[in-house]
Order: C-alpha cells, then structure tokens, then sequence
C-alpha cells in the first residue's frame, strides 16, 4: 500500500510541474514590479515589501535573547571557518611535502598527467554552445509572452537628434518584437498598446512596460534536464584519459610509388645478328 501512495505522489508531482503554468509579470511605470503567479497566488519579488515592526518584539528580554543566538550563531561560523581554513592549509603542506619527495622527472610527469586530463578547449568550448543553444532553444521555444502596454517618449537637447533617435527607437522595437516572434510565442500582439512618439519638450527618454510571460514548470525542468545531460555525455566523450591515451593525429600515409609502364615493343623489330 505504502508503494501505491509513493507512486501515485510522483505521478501528481510529474503532472503539477508539466500542467500548471507560472506566470511573470513585470511592470515598470515609475518603479519596477516582479510579480510571480502560481495557481492564482500571487508572490511579489519587486518591489520588496517594506518591513513592519512590531513593538512587542523589541522588549529588553527578547532583545538580549535575539543577541545570544546572534553571538552563538557567529561564533559557530567563526569555528567553522577556521575548522575548514586549517583543514586547507594541512592539504596545502601535505601536498608541497609530497611534491617535495619527487624528482623532477616524475613532477613532469604529474603535470602532464593532469593537462592531458583535461579536455582541450577547441572541443570544450563548441560543447558548451552547443548545450547553450538547445536549452535557450527548448526554453525560449515555450514561453509565451503577452505584451500588454509598451509606451516609448523619445526626447533629446536637440529636435533633429529627437528625430534620429526616434526613428531608430521605432526600428529597434519592431526588430525586438519579430525577434520574439521567432524564438517564442508572442500572444495578443493585435491587441496590445504600443505607442513610440517623440517628445520635443523633453530631453530625455521614458519607457512604460508591462508583460506577461507564461512558463510551464516542467518545461523548464524538461530544458535543464536534456541540457545537462547532452553536456554530460558530450563531455564524457571529449574528456581524455591519462592511462589509456588516445593515439595522436597520424601524419599521411606517403603517395604510393607509381607503377611501372611496358615499354612499347616496336612495330618491326630489327633481326638480331
């Protein structure tokens, strides 16, 4: 019975995280605001909510206990951290005395055991963009992003700089917003209050946001599992091993020699003496 139930809190765990949806808010008008939904309940990161102080929490009593547990807690970190500073500094000096007991042949070979160890760079970085690319590509390719209110006021010292920055401003949001429509989904765009304008009383520039982006749970998770394990095969295949060395680039086998022709026979041969 007791298996049943574990099983049946790992399937609901699988179908929360690949059905429920987070959704992110950002809004920024005079300040900005994060918001993060989750089945309805809403969780603000931006602003931070400003700190209530209770007075019943600052009497003398509670105030001497609050710094006893401060001055035991530092002190276990001080312990700690000298606990593991020793720890190191042993390591350290064993290690420089065992160094110390090699010759400088076998002090070659331990330094160059431990480069060919490692993987060289121009397999190491391709990797690294490879697996880069397919989690943006499998996270980017399941947001949807609903764009609620875009306002740009474009303003400089000068009317004709208004005017260039302007028009590059206009072009700058059309290029975002197909690049968004590439890589996501962008949803309500139709309907969505943009508004780019130049402002010649002004001489500076202010922006309105406001948008949401919907995520599932488990695409994100799906995302960071298949990238972590293509960068963990592909880096099993491209680490070397020190004992079992792969064998170097052969240089190319030399041009065979070419074979020999038949001398042509002459038509009418000569007789022989």
């Amino acid at each position: 019975m007791t298996g049943w139930i574990i099983f049946g809190c790992i399937v609901l765990l699988f179908v929360f995280l690949f059905t429920v949806h987070a959704y992110i808010t950002i809004e920024m008008v005079d300040d900005m605001a994060l918001t993060v939904r989750v089945l309805g309940i809403p969780i603000r990161i931006l602003p931070k909510k400003p700190k209530t102080y209770n007075p019943k929490h600052y009497t003398l009593k509670k105030i001497r206990k609050r710094d006893a547990k401060a001055a035991k807690k530092a002190a276990k970190k001080a312990e700690s951290k000298k606990k593991k500073k020793a720890e190191k500094e042993q390591k350290k000096a064993d290690k420089k005395a065992e160094l110390a007991k090699m010759s400088k042949e076998e002090k070659r070979a331990l330094k160059e055991k431990k480069k060919a160890s490692r993987p060289p760079l121009t397999e190491l970085i391709p990797l690294v963009c490879k697996t880069l690319g397919l989690f943006f590509s499998r996270f980017f390719g399941k947001l949807h992003i609903k764009v609620a209110m875009l306002h740009v006021r474009v303003g400089s010292s000068d009317a004709m700089q208004t005017a260039v920055i302007y028009g590059a401003v206009n072009q700058s949001v059309q290029y975002l917003v197909e690049f968004l429509r590439k890589i996501s989904h962008v949803d309500g765009l139709k309907k969505a209050d943009i508004r780019i304008e130049p402002d010649f009383l002004s001489d500076k520039i202010e922006f309105e946001l406001k948008l949401t982006v919907r995520v599932s749970l488990g695409n994100v998770l799906g995302a960071l599992l298949k990238a972590g394990w293509k960068f963990l095969v592909g880096f099993i295949k491209i680490k070397p091993d020190p004992d079992h060395p792969k064998g170097g680039i052969k240089p190319p086998k030399p041009p065979r020699a070419p074979k020999p022709q038949p001398i042509p026979c002459p038509d009418n041969p000569e007789p022989r003496g």
